[in-house]
């Protein structure tokens, strides 16, 4: 159980020590805030972590006007907590034992063979369960998604959840807004084939199934078991593990002759 000795956040004291294990906090809740791109685990408060710590009031705690600070003791703080670890399955030992039966996927739903390859993943490394927080989207399906997050939301909201190849897409998005909605999403597509797709987002593939595994859902004493699993699996062609990636980001071929 993390704790801390004084606020973080919005107006808070936002000591070093402090501020450094509440951003470690988030980044191991990020499945609860996707599609939000992390914040750096640096120490310093800085915009993007109290946004992280406001949308995870929102939308986790419940509260009815989040004020962006943790404070110690706090139920912001003992929320963070938990969802590090409440949907992680204990067991035994480091060592993987394999399952006899067939391990539950929650989440997003993958594709079938994709579904497979996990699934067998956690078997060899006897994990019983794991969750999908993300999957793979043409770029079509990423414009969409954009262009409905702005609309909800606004274009400076959502500047926070890419870096700044995604940003040139939600210019896109502010210069012609007012225009029909099919018109804009294919113009956000094009910016997005322009660009370069996976330099916007690295979930838009047409050749691999592309997914992240939350963190949180694999037991820790599992960790090393399942990260050595999915580099066992001869259908994975990459692997990207926290804390490169809020999440294990893993990449597989469809046309891989291992499915």
């Amino acid at each position: 159980m993390v704790s801390i000795l004084g606020s973080v956040g919005q107006g808070g004291r936002n000591r070093a020590d402090d501020v450094r294990a509440v951003q470690q906090l988030l980044v191991n809740n990020m499945h609860q805030l996707t599609p939000l791109m992390p914040c750096a685990v640096s120490a310093v408060c800085d915009t993007q972590t109290i946004t992280l710590i406001r949308e995870f009031q929102r939308r986790v705690v419940r509260l009815a006007s989040p004020d962006g600070r943790v404070d110690p003791g706090g139920r912001t703080l003992r929320t963070l907590n938990q969802g590090t670890t409440s949907s992680a399955v204990t067991g035994g030992g480091g060592a993987a034992a394999p399952l006899a039966g067939d391990p539950i996927l929650e989440g997003n739903t993958l594709p079938t063979a994709a579904a497979k390859v996990l699934k067998e993943i956690l078997k060899s490394a006897g994990i019983a369960r794991a969750k999908v927080t993300s999957v793979s989207r043409t770029p079509y399906d990423q414009a969409r998604v954009m262009y409905e997050n702005c609309e909800k939301h606004g274009a400076e909201y959502n500047k926070n959840m890419y870096a700044s190849t995604g940003d040139l897409v939600i210019d896109v998005y502010e210069a012609n807004k007012t225009k029909p909605r099919d018109t804009v999403i294919e113009l956000m597509r094009a910016k997005i084939v322009a660009l370069g797709p996976t330099r916007v987002s690295k979930h838009i593939s047409e050749d691999h199934y592309t997914f992240d595994v939350a963190p949180s859902s694999i037991p820790a004493n599992k960790h090393k078991a399942f990260e050595d699993a999915v580099k066992a699996h001869k259908a994975v062609s990459k692997l990207i593990p926290p804390p490169v990636d809020p999440a294990y980001h893993i990449e597989i071929p469809k046309n891989s002759p291992h499915l």
